[in-house]
């Protein structure tokens, strides 16, 4: 049974990840009173999981909801791609997330170059005496 009320442990797990409202860049409300929102709805299919649930605040949940011509998409890892009726697009990571360094473009792994060498150890003979 896919239920449509995420559960306790999900609410902690997305306002943890999220921290504040995700709809636009900037919008500092915080998780604690945002709403977990159905990326993908669950009436169109849409899971009730950590992979498709975002924090939204009412007014941005709303807006979400009710105006037409907004997209989302989430990934995975819960990176939210917003694209506005206009077609430009925002995206939002959760506080703290990188982008994976060792990934090409396309996804595949690209070998990390060696570490520089770290510098030599000063030579003693060619430290001043203290003055």
């Amino acid at each position: 049974m896919d239920r449509y009320t995420p559960s306790d442990a999900q609410r902690r797990w997305i306002e943890t990840r999220d921290r504040t409202c995700r709809r636009h860049p900037g919008c500092a409300n915080a998780a604690g009173w945002a709403d977990l929102d159905h990326v993908i709805p669950h009436a169109r299919g849409g899971a009730t999981s950590c992979a498709n649930l975002s924090c939204l605040c009412r007014r941005h949940h709303r807006l979400k909801t009710h105006a037409p011509g907004w997209s989302y998409a989430i990934t995975p890892d819960g990176v939210l791609s917003v694209t506005t009726p206009s077609g430009v697009t925002r995206t939002t990571r959760p506080p703290g997330h990188r982008p994976e360094p060792n990934l090409s473009l396309t996804g595949s792994r690209v070998l990390a170059a060696a570490p520089p060498e770290p510098p030599p150890a000063p030579d003693p003979a060619d430290d001043p005496p203290p003055f």
